[in-house]
């Protein structure tokens, strides 16, 4: 991290704030903007810049001599993104999905940028103002490279028909009328052509070559810019590579990053930690009904290849993509949700080199069950994944907080991640009934498992189980049986893989309980399930908060399982992103040592999800899973499976002692419309009224105002 100020110093020279304006007397030239100013009829949209002096480009792209060709430019260019201009392109222009080469202005619109002085970038004088210069569009230019990786990345799916993505920042109003637009903007670049700019020193801009997840990046825009210029004029942010997304033709041409992007912060530079670029940010790809927003990078080895032969191969490309998944979209969900038969995993090189963090996530495996997905961990070579419970047996989970049994009253809900569609959820709920109108001791049998594996207890039929592996590039299916699902207080579920090859990459687990503020990296399959062939993806944080338990907490008969410990982690909080569908996935240190695992999220009162306020199961509180993973005798298990009110009240995120007067309240109750769901508590050792108590519990408690 020392080496990213000299980075961010450096980025500096090649970031600029692009502003358009012109006449807008019904103000819609603002709408898909969520930061804009509108006066006296005239609006202004301001967006980030990638400013390239002539000159300091070993080798500029083809597009790039076209562009100066037709339009004779023989001086500084700026690249941002084609949507902060194409409000105020003439009619003829407007809704044009084309390469541009002449687009036209409506009269009396212009676009400007403003570039910091050398004096005040090399920090000499802070006195020294930004100026404006006037710039001439040159060129609209789609990038199909990175068109072609953001179609495979949401499975084919048409954005606009899509039901689970959108475009653009949250907040923002949108235009419904001009939607095609908008999603055409994540891939497609303005190349503009500056005016009466002089710079004394031109350094030269070298080009990242290869991204890899985890890879370090700082990002420089300028967040809200036209309001403030002065405040937010080449802001910094730095984060990591989270995943890679190639199309046919070019390798990472997309790429999805871990980073606080902001609005005005698309079309800026992003570099690596050895100061080259890497490429653009461009607009988020959004979740639909969860706000949740994906920032991407246009690379630049994506913008080299928007012109020419290669960009011939890259449309065709893109052509056989769209019939592929569109013509076919049916049969590839079919086959994601219930895939052929299991594949071995080829046998590689194993002098294939690859880092800690590349090892752990390899060990990251997605889960299809249901016709959902989570992740999970490879635990042994022999095939041996970790899991949560609540991917079995979802309906034991789905509201298991006793926080959330109040719905919006609450100011934080912690509820486990877990993918489902509204039917889905449907389906989870007509179950959760059936089960809690005949439940009686335990909730539900665990499954008999395969190899030989005694069973452990009455056959449940979880359906067909099947687990996507990524190897050194390489990705394969197996289908998977289920070994083990915790009756006790925590999330834990084990599988067993059908087809087991010996370059199966077990994760190294660390024992010893994390300090708060550790780097951590968070590796799962949130939000892109089996329609992507992404691999895991990765966020960065540190451990915020560790909850602890007095110890010790294994404890067997034999007094084998004792940690002579006078307190035991039982719960992790970190800051990294955690999405929907990383359940089951890792949490490691920069060794690349598993510390826990990733098993739910805090939402709001409103439903949404708090992506960087998470939970997870520490590895100390996981040692008999680890232990059975090397001796595989089920009786290591027994002691996960026993009640433990204290650890019951951690996980229900309440405090012991009110968990207890919430039991002795709960006794002297009538039975009333949730009894039955608070028997079932009470049964699970949760021991609290599922509607009198916890209101008691939290009617103090404010509701979010995020």
């Amino acid at each position: 991290m020392e080496v990213l100020p000299n980075v961010a110093a450096y980025s500096r020279n090649f970031a600029v704030m692009v502003r358009s304006l012109g006449p807008d007397p019904k103000g819609f030239k603002m709408r898909n903007h969520p930061f804009h100013l509108h006066q006296t009829g005239i609006t202004t949209l301001s967006a980030s810049g990638i400013l390239l002096p002539a000159g300091c480009l070993s080798t500029r792209p083809p597009i790039f001599d076209h562009v100066c060709g037709i339009h004779g430019h023989h001086g500084h260019l700026v690249v941002t993104t084609a949507s902060l201009v194409e409000p105020f392109l003439s009619p003829e222009y407007r809704n044009k999905a084309t390469q541009e080469f002449s687009p036209k202005l409506i009269s009396s619109a212009h676009v400007d940028v403003l570039v910091e002085g050398e004096e005040r970038r090399n920090n000499k004088d802070h006195n020294t103002n930004p100026l404006w210069h006037s710039c001439k569009i040159l060129a609209l230019v789609d990038v199909t490279a990175s068109s072609i990786a953001l179609q495979s990345l949401v499975g084919g799916e048409n954005i606009l028909q899509s039901s689970s993505w959108d475009v653009g920042f949250s907040f923002a109003s949108q235009d419904d009328n001009n939607e095609t637009m908008m999603v055409k903007s994540i891939s497609r670049i303005a190349i503009l052509g500056v005016s009466g700019l002089e710079l004394k020193n031109i350094l030269p801009l070298n080009i990242s070559q290869d991204q890899q997840r985890g890879d370090l990046l700082l990002a420089m825009g300028s967040p809200f810019g036209i309001m403030s210029p002065l405040h937010f004029l080449n802001s910094v942010s730095f984060g990591t590579v989270a995943n890679c997304c190639s199309s046919c033709s070019v390798q990472n041409s997309l790429l999805l990053v871990d980073i606080r992007g902001l609005p005005g912060m698309e079309g800026g530079p992003v570099f690596d930690r050895h100061a080259c670029l890497i490429g653009m940010l461009t607009c988020p790809l959004r979740q639909k009904n969860s706000n949740t927003e994906i920032q991407l990078v246009i690379t630049w080895n994506a913008i080299t290849i928007a012109w020419g032969k290669q960009l011939q191969e890259s449309q065709d490309s893109q052509q056989e993509l769209t019939g592929r998944y569109l013509d076919k979209e049916s049969s590839v969900l079919h086959d994601f949700a219930y895939p052929k038969a299991s594949r071995c995993l080829p046998e590689i090189d194993s002098l294939y080199h690859v880092t800690s963090l590349g090892r752990a996530m390899s060990s990251i495996v997605l889960i299809s069950v249901g016709g959902s997905w989570a992740s999970g961990t490879i635990l042994n070579r022999q095939g041996l994944i970790l899991t949560n419970a609540h991917v079995l047996e979802p309906w034991r989970f789905v509201g298991k907080s006793l926080v959330n049994l109040m719905k919006k009253r609450t100011a934080i809900l912690a509820e486990d991640k877990f993918c489902f569609s509204e039917r889905e959820e449907e389906t989870i709920e007509q179950e959760n009934r059936r089960l809690l109108s005949s439940v009686s001791g335990t909730l539900s049998s665990y499954g008999v498992v395969a190899h030989g594996i005694p069973s452990l207890g009455p056959c449940q039929n979880y359906g067909k189980i099947s687990v996507r592996l990524h190897h050194m590039g390489v990705q394969f299916w197996s289908d998977a049986t289920v070994v083990y699902v915790s009756k006790g207080p925590l999330d834990v579920a084990l599988l067993q893989l059908d087809c087991v090859s010996s370059q199966l990459c077990a994760i190294n687990p660390e024992f010893n309980c994390p300090s708060i503020g550790l780097p951590v990296h968070v590796i799962g399959h949130g939000l892109f399930g089996p329609q992507s062939d992404l691999c895991s993806s990765v966020s960065t944080g540190v451990v915020s908060h560790v909850v602890r338990l007095p110890g010790p907490f294994h404890i067997e008969e034999s007094g084998n399982m004792e940690i002579e410990k006078a307190s035991v982690p039982v719960m992790l909080q970190t800051t990294a992103a955690v999405h929907p569908g990383a359940s089951g996935g890792a949490v490691v240190n920069s060794d690349g040592h598993m510390i826990g695992l990733i098993t739910s999220n805090a939402k709001h009162g409103d439903r949404s999800t708090i992506p960087h306020l998470n939970f997870c199961i520490p590895c100390a509180a996981l040692l008999p899973i680890f232990r059975f993973s090397d001796e595989r005798n089920f009786s290591i298990l027994k002691v996960l499976d026993e009640p433990n009110d204290l650890l019951s009240s951690v996980w229900a995120l309440l405090p012991p002692s009110e968990l207890q007067n919430a039991s002795d309240s709960h006794k002297n109750n009538h039975e009333s419309k949730g009894s039955r769901f608070s028997k079932f508590l009470a049964e699970k050792h949760l021991g609290v009224d599922a509607e009198k108590g916890l209101t008691y519990l939290i009617k103090d408690k404010p509701p979010s105002k995020m």
